[in-house]
């Protein structure tokens, strides 16, 4: 412990930098002063965290930091050293080139920086983490019926016979496994309206593998892309990456602006829009809107990419008919995910295409991943045939609308003070307004600071200001982990209130 108190070192508990990241700078410092010499031994993280009055944790991280960097390196069996040559004195390495799509990809640059919180601009595009309250989107994997799926997973072994095995256990189909692509056609006829057959399908890794791979095909450089704003921002990395130009179109009450979209980019190329319920505000594309979309895309020749996220879970009346089940020219490319129905580990998704469409699309399916895993295709294919997709579904949209009004019902009785929570008719998320002079964004960095998820709709707008508007998803988290999270909630708020927590966005 004597080097210990011969160190400068103290962490400030109400400063906005983690714990662990406030050691990490101090042992930098301490390092690259001398003060700790290159191969001397550090006391046990147990006597930093003795010291410093913090977790065990906290001294953990800090040190994983620093041996990732290589200002510490471990010795097994003998501790943890300052690293003979430090990274100031290696040499300089040629800085990487980086795709421009990772700046396009939800300010990933910004919100990757090592003194950021989890994030206060989490993107959607980032590995899925176990959920913590209020993640949006996110489905009630806890309440999937494992034992169900892992009969018919034995089921469907135990009958595998020669010719089976070949097809399962051997080399893919690019388009995917038949009797899945069937199951689809029949489920969007019935759910969505659409007029297609198991040709028009194609099976990928999740719905942003088919809007990357979209993106690719349909787009060349210099080309324009009308994308919502606020909007996914996988669409914007996806058209970055092809070289193409994002534009950001406004959405209002009724959706997509299409008048705003043809004055901004009247030549664009390529159309990303989420018309049943818009990502992430929430809105229908008004009938309206979606005629004259359809009308602009066949005049211009312009291709549209129909995001159909979670329509499966409406609450209240019926939705309107798809884009796809509108379109009478061939322009529109309809995108749906098992992610939200079944579970994001799955890792499979679809697009219904036009005719004109499907080979090419096939052709590089073959080429970029070549396949989905064909026994998890065959196992959803049963899992559909035999209806327990339909009473899966159907049970989890009763949850999620209890789910929904408990959250809504306690936003009102808790934190009206500060928020206004409007309910919504589709998916997995509500969206709360906050009150004057309130940040969503320094909102979800301390959130995130505490354990929380929160995603600030400024996270992802490129023109409009919408800080002051949050999402809060409800489908993963009962009623004891949404009491949990919105205490949380009112202690950062009263202390935003009070002046205690700051009230402006980070950085």
């Amino acid at each position: 412990m004597r080097l210990l108190d011969s160190l400068a070192l103290h962490v400030d508990r109400v400063a906005d930098a983690p714990l662990h990241r406030q050691l990490y700078h101090r042992l930098v410092e301490e390092i690259t002063a001398g003060a700790l010499r290159p191969g001397e031994k550090l006391p046990s993280t147990r006597d930093f965290a003795e010291l410093l009055g913090v977790s065990r944790n906290t001294v953990l991280l800090a040190f994983d930091h620093l041996i990732s960097e290589g200002y510490l390196e471990p010795i097994t069996g003998s501790g943890t050293y300052v690293s003979r040559e430090l990274p100031e004195q290696r040499p300089a390495k040629a800085s990487a080139r980086i795709n421009p799509a990772i700046e396009a990809a939800g300010h990933l640059s910004r919100s990757m920086a090592p003194d950021s919180a989890i994030t206060h601009a989490p993107s959607t595009l980032r590995h899925m983490r176990r959920p913590v309250p209020f993640r949006a989107n996110f489905p009630a994997v806890d309440m999937f019926p494992v034992r169900q799926w892992a009969s018919l997973a034995a089921t469907l072994y135990r009958e595998l016979d020669p010719d089976a095995a070949g097809e399962l256990l051997g080399e893919g189909d690019p388009q995917g496994y038949e009797p899945l692509r069937v199951a689809i056609a029949e489920h969007v006829a019935l759910s969505r309206g659409l007029t297609c057959t198991p040709h028009n399908i194609v099976i990928f890794a999740g719905a942003q593998h088919a809007v990357d791979l979209a993106c690719r095909i349909l787009l060349t450089p210099g080309e324009q892309v009308w994308c919502e704003d606020p909007g996914y921002d996988g669409i914007y990395a996806s058209a970055t990456a092809a070289g193409a130009l994002p534009v950001a179109v406004p959405v209002d009450e009724e959706g997509i602006e299409v008048e705003r979209g043809i004055a901004l980019a009247p030549d664009a190329r390529l159309v990303y829009v989420s018309p049943s319920k818009q990502f992430p505000l929430g809105m229908e594309l008004s009938l309206e809107r979606r005629h004259a979309l359809l009308q602009w895309a066949g005049a211009a020749g312009a291709w549209v990419l129909e995001d159909d996220y979670d329509t499966e879970f409406r609450y209240a009346g019926r939705p309107m008919p798809a884009l796809h089940a509108l379109d009478r020219e061939g322009r529109v490319l309809y995108f749906g995910t098992f992610s939200k129905m079944l579970f994001p580990g799955l890792r499979l998704g679809f697009a219904v295409l036009p005719d004109a469409l499907v080979e090419a699309f096939v052709s590089a399916r073959a080429i970029v991943g070549r396949y989905s895993p064909m026994l998890e295709q065959a196992l959803v294919a049963r899992f559909m045939k035999d209806g327990h997709l339909a009473t899966h579904v159907r049970r989890m949209r009763r949850l999620y609308a209890r789910r929904q009004t408990y959250l809504l019902e306690a936003i009102e009785q808790r934190l009206s003070r500060w928020m206004t929570a409007t309910p919504t008719n589709t998916g997995m998320e509500i969206i709360a307004s906050l009150s004057a002079g309130l940040s969503g964004q320094a909102l979800a960095a301390e959130a995130a600071r505490r354990g929380l998820e929160i995603l600030p709709i400024a996270a992802l707008a490129r023109e409009v200001q919408v800080n002051h508007l949050v999402t809060l998803g409800f489908s993963a988290f009962g009623e004891d982990q949404m009491d949990e999270g919105l205490d949380i909630l009112r202690d950062i708020l009263v202390g935003m209130e009070r002046g205690d927590i700051p009230t402006t966005p980070p950085g």
